[in-house]
């Protein structure tokens, strides 16, 4: 799956596209002193998911998207700000709360499915010898037991789909 796809970074893409649009409304003073700061923490959002994307462990994925949350929580705070400054509206400032506490939601959950398998269960091989027969090697009948079990280990990054779910999303 290419980074595009991800939804978690779509929706970053469309929030900080929110603010740019507000930063860029602003004139002087308040483009300097809150604005050039607003967009480059709402920036960093999306583009470190992106760099942790691009890693080949989990554990620096993970590290990257604990960053991006970090930058997630510093956004709002200028947006809380922006508010208090009356820069940008209450209504306009409540939509893009509710918008990064979306975005936190799936952020969390992304960051729970790096290194979660994609299915959390696997077929045991079946014991079948050359002739078809469910004996070992010494002739003993072995059991062909294809139950799903737990996997050995975190192999697999769960897809798109996978990582957040409806109620994460509708539960605020």
């Amino acid at each position: 799956m290419k980074l595009e796809d991800l939804k978690l970074y779509q929706e970053c893409l469309d929030f900080e596209q929110e603010i740019w649009n507000i930063v860029n409304e602003m004139e002087g003073f308040n483009k300097d002193t809150v604005g050039k700061p607003f967009v480059q923490s709402a920036d960093a959002i999306s583009g470190n998911i992106a760099q942790g994307y691009g890693r080949y462990n989990f554990k620096d994925k993970k590290h990257y998207c604990y960053i991006s949350r970090g930058y997630l929580l510093k956004t709002k705070g200028w947006l809380i700000k922006s508010r208090e400054r009356e820069l940008i509206g209450e209504e306009k400032a409540n939509e893009l709360i509710e918008f990064i506490e979306k975005i936190h939601r799936m952020l969390n959950a992304y960051i729970r499915s790096i290194g979660r398998p994609k299915d959390a269960t696997y077929t045991k091989p079946s014991y079948e010898n050359k002739e078809g027969n469910n004996d070992d090697s010494n002739g003993n009948a072995v059991e062909n037991d294809n139950s799903k079990v737990e996997p050995d280990g975190n192999s697999f990054t769960a897809s798109a789909d996978e990582f957040f779910s409806s109620d994460e999303l509708t539960n605020a």
